[in-house]
């Protein structure tokens, strides 16, 4: 079921009287990509928000920035006057937003939290992501300074199909043929190319390690990773736990992607954990 609350467009899943999990997607994502694991959470009530500016959300920041993303998808939460607090489920950026929202406001949520491929720390100019980093820096700049051309750049299905290639790991050419066209459909989505630009430079430049110090008075974390990712490279994923003082769930032969190519094991995890 969707609803609309606080301008922020939301999906309903499974039963209201069980426990309710809360799940944050990632950049340029919205609450589709979580479509391939709901199946196997059936014992959880799952409520999805498209975070403003994605999705079906509009565009209703203040600032550009993952504090502020995580400010506003806090007040969301809070909106729902739900009767407990809801375990917390994120994906890449998803995990860099939700690390700011525990860290802002703890008791809006059960101590239980789920990161899946989060972005851990910031980019170095040394690291195995600078190059794309620098790469979907320089196509968002050119997006919104370049008249008719940099928003097609922006919009193109060549370049997001070269994109999602790269971060690929599956030899299902049904589901590959699938994930591509979620990454389409969210092409279609794009409200602001200077607000991707001016996220994007944010994500960038910070890691959900940089919320450990708050985090770790409260919660207990899971990390899922998948140890193929060369978006979120497991090393990051390592220090992280660390930092959290979480558990580290590896899932191996798997990208960046794993919540299509491996919902199964991802749901799994996340279960459990969350059932103790």
């Amino acid at each position: 079921m969707t609803s609309i609350l606080n301008d922020v467009r939301y999906w309903t899943y499974h039963d209201s009287i069980k426990p309710t999990c809360i799940f944050i997607h990632g950049f340029t994502g919205s609450h589709a990509g979580f479509q391939y694991i709901l199946p196997h959470l059936k014992e959880f009530h799952i409520i999805i928000p498209d975070l403003p500016g994605f999705g079906e959300s509009p565009l209703t920041l203040k600032k550009y920035t993952i504090d502020e993303l995580a400010k506003v998808t806090n007040e969301f939460v809070a909106s729902l006057k739900l009767a407990t607090p809801p375990y917390l489920v994120s994906h890449s950026m998803g995990g860099l937003v939700a690390a700011s929202m525990l860290a802002q406001n703890p008791e809006l949520f059960h101590e239980r939290t789920v990161f899946i491929s989060p972005v851990a720390t910031k980019v170095q100019y040394l690291d195995s992501r600078k190059l794309g980093e620098l790469l979907g820096r320089l196509q968002y700049f050119l997006g919104k300074t370049v008249p008719g051309a940099g928003p097609r750049m922006v919009r193109s299905r060549l370049l997001s199909r070269l994109a999602t290639k790269l971060i690929l790991t599956t030899d299902d050419k049904a589901l590959e043929k699938e994930i591509h066209g979620h990454h389409f459909k969210n092409l279609e989505y794009i409200s602001s190319i200077n607000f991707y630009h001016k996220l994007h430079k944010d994500i960038n430049k910070k890691g959900a390690i940089d919320y450990a110090p708050e985090i770790i008075k409260k919660f207990s974390p899971l990390i899922i990773a998948g140890d193929a990712d060369n978006v979120t490279p497991l090393t990051g994923e390592k220090r992280l736990a660390n930092a959290l003082n979480g558990e580290l769930k590896i899932v191996s032969g798997v990208g960046h992607l794993m919540h299509y190519e491996r919902p199964t094991e991802a749901a799994a995890a996340i279960a459990e954990f969350l059932s103790r």
